[in-house]
């Protein structure tokens, strides 16, 4: 006999016999995982199972009265009044010490309101759930709100931020039901001001963003299926984005590399993921667009894997612009969403859109950037600078850690060029300057999934490595290579393509070529990439016994170019015309005498000359 709830019951009368599950708890996460599922599963009794979830739901808040709110709903929690206690007497402490100067106690008290908030955060949810209060449910479903605010109303924001997105030093110890104290109101007065001001702004700031992704990305449109070149082939399997086996975002990648009977170019799905997993294996290699690619700018289906509509894109399919714009849409809603916050501290979203745009735009005073070792050695010292901060040598060279970031390595450390020396952000220049193009690309995956999962802003990584492919994707030649000057800025995808090993280079174990620099590429590593000790560990990780590399540097050395200038930056004069810096990338197509071709994967020159767009070239024959 079934034993279940009558919630249950009418839930799953409504779903079709083979998706109904009587255990099942219907949260945010997993109703939207339901939904997609019926999507893929039942796709044509999408809209009439949808319609009955809908009519049960309207049935049960009609006849329950659903989630009303009554006013012991909005009583203050025990765990505030215990946190709030123990503040006061903690603030009473660090402020009767006489030996901590202004400086030391504003730190000891944004310690304490951080260590607090945390903690009340997750008590004063857990109180509610427990007591069965009609918010924290609707926190948990699919409705509005989130912990922070639940914690506002019923527990304490405990820590504010002023109009810079710092935290205030001033303990917020009431809750909105309680009533603010006047010194916590205007402590709080600073983010509701930044918040309006954020919301009036939003739009520009994030439509502009997204636009720069846009313009990022538009090349990335699917030229061919698959690799044709045999000689290349014979050697794919050595190439591709090493990932952890339980990231979730692996489902609908392909396999780069056989594991147990599953070879290259299986589907991933999340019963294969778990039968890999089985295995005892625990990092995989798919294929992914960050990796090889046509000459023309484009990418292959396969490297693209299964998408939204459960198969490989066809020919043609802009996923790039696709990508682009999964990304800007949510970051513009977190923009906007910055005054729902009302400035609490550890809300996460308020600097978030900042950080992304640094990722992107790479300034040169990176926003809590950290210190990147410059060259390659041993750690001989770290001192005090006089102006405040460390310095670190490294191998005979100084590099300079500012007051506020904590130095991360030690004496004796040994580091390659790139590596950090202190926390904070790092640089995903630095990272391509000194890395590579492929590291580069992979760290930068890697920072913006954190970013948007720390802004709350959600996030598809094989969405964030079309992103990457479009961004990182340019050397700046130091020497003649071909039809190319010194100087030159040209897409890495085409050097790659036409690369050739220089005569010198060598074949060799990886740990044997330690200082060289790759002849072919392999894994994610891009032609260039010096062979250090990180590299050999990786390489040696996936099975890579055997390696091409020279002695000496390329004649070309890799660039982060930055989102607003990248498209000045296309081999394709006419393509340069739809970014910024119009003037200088026309001068510059003219000074070196750049050409156009309506064939290209970018639609821009076709669609300025009205006549081919959508007939010949990359996007011939494409339908939606």
């Amino acid at each position: 006999m079934l034993k279940t709830t009558m919630g249950q019951v009418l839930i799953n009368e409504a779903l079709p016999a083979d998706m109904r599950d009587y255990n099942r708890v219907l949260d945010k996460k997993t109703m939207g995982a339901l939904a997609t599922q019926l999507a893929k599963q039942h796709p044509d009794n999408y809209r009439d199972t949808m319609k009955r979830l809908h009519d049960v739901a309207l049935d049960a808040a009609y006849t329950t009265n659903g989630l009303s709110v009554g006013l012991n709903d909005i009583k203050p929690s025990l765990a505030a009044k215990h946190t709030q206690l123990h503040v006061r007497q903690q603030l009473q402490r660090i402020l009767a010490d006489r030996t901590l100067d202004d400086k030391q106690r504003n730190l000891k008290i944004l310690q304490l309101q951080s260590s607090a908030q945390t903690q009340l955060v997750n008590d004063v949810y857990d109180e509610a759930m427990g007591s069965g209060n009609p918010l924290a449910h609707q926190v948990i479903g699919s409705g509005v709100g989130n912990k922070f605010q639940l914690n506002s109303l019923l527990g304490a924001d405990m820590q504010y931020l002023d109009h810079r997105s710092q935290p205030i030093p001033i303990p917020v110890t009431h809750g909105y039901s309680q009533g603010l104290t006047p010194v916590e109101y205007f402590a709080g007065a600073f983010g509701t001001r930044k918040g309006v001001i954020d919301l009036k702004s939003a739009t520009a700031d994030a439509g502009y963003y997204g636009k720069q992704l846009t313009q990022m990305a538009h090349r990335l449109l699917v030229t061919d299926v698959d690799e044709a070149d045999t000689e290349r082939n014979a050697t794919a399997h050595e190439r591709g984005f090493p990932t952890d086996v339980d990231d979730v975002d692996n489902e609908g990648a392909m396999l780069s590399r056989a594991v147990g009977p599953y070879k290259r170019n299986t589907v991933l799905t999340p019963k294969i993921l778990q039968d890999i997993k089985g295995m005892g294996v625990k990092d995989i290699l798919v294929r992914s667009p960050i990796v090889g690619g046509p000459e023309d700018g484009g990418v292959y289906a396969n490297d693209v894997g299964y998408r939204e509509k459960g198969r490989v894109p066809p020919i043609g399919d802009y996923v790039g612009i696709s990508a682009a714009q999964a990304l800007s849409e949510p970051t513009t809603q977190a923009q906007i969403s910055s005054k729902h916050s009302g400035g609490v501290g550890g809300a996460g979203g308020i600097a978030g859109f900042k950080a992304l745009n640094a990722l992107v735009q790479v300034p040169k005073k990176y926003p809590d950037g950290a210190t990147h070792s410059q060259t390659d050695g041993r750690v001989q010292e770290i001192r005090p600078a006089a102006q405040g901060g460390f310095y670190v040598q490294v191998n005979g060279q100084d590099h300079y850690v500012p007051t506020g970031r904590t130095v991360s390595v030690k004496k004796g450390d040994e580091l390659e060029a790139g590596d950090v020396v202190s926390d904070g952000m790092p640089s995903p220049s630095e990272i391509v300057q000194h890395k590579g193009i492929g590291e580069g690309r992979r760290y930068f995956v890697t920072a913006m999934r954190q970013v948007m999962k720390n802004s709350n802003i959600p996030v598809h990584r094989r969405n964030v490595e079309l992103l990457s492919r479009g961004l990182i994707n340019h050397v700046r030649l130091t020497d003649e290579h071909g039809d190319y000057s010194p100087d030159d800025v040209v897409p890495y995808s085409m050097l790659e393509r036409n690369w050739a090993p220089r005569d010198g280079s060598v074949l060799g174990t990886p740990g044997s070529l330690a200082g060289h620099y790759l002849e072919q590429p392999v894994l994610h590593y891009s032609i260039g990439t010096k062979i250090g000790k990180n590299v050999t560990t990786n390489l040696k990780q996936y099975g890579i016994n055997a390696i091409q590399a020279h002695k000496e540097p390329p004649p070309f050395k890799p660039e982060m170019v930055r989102g607003m200038a990248n498209i000045s930056n296309d081999p394709d004069w006419m393509t340069r015309m739809l970014g910024s810096y119009q003037e200088k990338g026309l001068m510059d197509s003219v000074h070196r005498g750049a050409t156009s071709d309506t064939n290209s994967s970018s639609y821009v020159p076709a669609l300025a000359r009205g006549e081919t767009f959508g007939v010949t070239g990359a996007v011939s024959g494409w339908k939606p």
